[in-house]
């Protein structure tokens, strides 16, 4: 499982809690890549995993990441004895690594053909580039886009707050964010955002040495990579989505296993996000946001949001959902939350849509979503908002919520 001395190309930096057999798979895709530099030598790549005292252990899928170091991915394994949260983690793994860049990694993702390789090409060509990342998609078929990260500002928070309350404010959030998510949903290039995902990204090690740390391990869990990505912005670097590397990304594994804990650094997090950035009137405004949304009127206006859903029932099959109308060009949200807050993209066209295969066998066992919206036209319009529950699979995960973070 050792790795020689000397510097290479990539060192791929892998976080684990209660994951290792996703983990073992996501490295068996990394192994897959085949990645070549611009001058066309295949790319030296090492990975440095780390698991954070996982209760749940898998030495079979441990065995199996051994056996990958062995024979065709030069890696190591660091067992550690307390769960340092993500950022402790992450540097635990960095000051291991010899990569000349770094390639930052949740064990819940596989890549795409081709992914490695783009990331690698765009930072080579573009100094200017802080941190680069793939577009992310939630099933290996790419039936449905990931939603691109809001960077969370004081604006934000309380945008947020009131959308979850008053339902002029939750259109008028839902709808602003939904034309920022079309805009990345439909980039043929690569395209600058505020922020990337942290479960994924590429950055040169110039970067952190600029920096002069890499992640800030305060934070226990979430919002170390908005932090991350903010203090690279103040390098005057940027953050690209490279249109040609793509993964399927199967989202907040990890913290499902312990949801409570996870919970708990979350918001021990915020707050110290919104400390950090803005001071005693970020931490105040960021608990007045926090007792609102855990106040009655919260949760009477959430029951409110449910009146325009209209409920198809429970599912074992992929049920067909009908639009109402024949769109040139539809976008079909979905998530687990009535507000609509944090959504994933489903881009097509007709009068109908029906779940392929991929998508369907990604589903696991909760209630679902969808916000169905005509876009053929320059002002989009919400033609239907639907529910279902997927069952009847006892062997199938609940599936992590995508709105669990947004302060519901």
């Amino acid at each position: 499982m050792s790795v020689s001395s000397g510097r290479v190309d990539l060192s791929a930096l892998v976080v684990n809690y209660n994951s290792t057999r996703l983990a073992q798979e996501m490295l068996q895709s990394l192994a897959d890549q085949e990645a070549k530099s611009p001058e066309g030598r295949p790319l030296e790549i090492e990975f440095i995993f780390v698991d954070n005292a996982s209760p749940m252990q898998d030495p079979e899928a441990l065995r199996d990441i051994e056996l990958l170091a062995e024979e065709r991915l030069p890696g190591r394994i660091l067992n550690h004895d307390e769960n340092l949260g993500y950022a402790g983690g992450m540097n635990l793994a960095f000051a291991e690594a010899r990569g000349e860049y770094l390639l930052v990694l949740n064990p819940d993702l596989v890549f795409m053909p081709g992914c490695v390789e783009a990331l690698y090409a765009h930072l080579r060509s573009h100094p200017g580039t802080g941190a680069c990342g793939p577009i992310g998609y939630w099933d290996r078929g790419k039936e449905v886009r990931l939603p691109p990260n809001i960077l969370p500002t004081l604006g934000d928070l309380w945008s947020c707050t009131l959308a979850h309350v008053f339902e002029g404010a939750n259109r008028s959030y839902i709808d602003r964010r939904m034309r920022g998510a079309l805009r990345t949903y439909k980039a043929q290039e690569d395209i600058v955002l505020d922020m990337l995902s942290g479960a994924c990204l590429m950055l040169p090690r110039g970067v952190i040495e600029e920096m002069g740390s890499f992640w800030d391990a305060s934070f226990p869990l979430y919002y170390e990579d908005t932090d991350l990505f903010r203090r690279i912005r103040k390098l005057g670097k940027v953050l690209v989505q490279v249109a040609g590397a793509e993964i399927a990304h199967f989202y907040n594994r990890s913290g499902t296993t312990n949801q409570s804990e996870a919970m708990r650094r979350y918001w021990i997090a915020k707050r110290r996000y919104y400390h950090k950035y803005y001071g005693p009137v970020g931490a105040a405004f960021e608990a007045m946001s926090r007792r609102f949304l855990q106040s009655g009127l919260s949760t009477r206006a959430r029951k409110k949001m449910e009146a325009r859903v209209v409920d198809l029932g429970d599912f074992s099959e992929p049920p067909t959902l009908e639009l109402g109308r024949d769109c040139q060009e539809f976008l079909i949200e979905i998530c687990q939350d009535a507000a609509f807050l944090l959504a994933a993209g489903i881009l097509g066209s007709g009068a109908s849509w029906t779940p392929g295969d991929s998508f369907w066998s990604a589903f696991g066992n909760s209630e679902y979503y969808l916000r169905c919206l005509d876009i053929s036209g320059a002002n989009p319009e919400e033609l239907v908002v639907y529910r279902f529950r997927r069952v009847s699979h006892p062997a199938l995960p609940e599936e992590p919520r995508l709105s669990s973070l947004t302060g519901a």
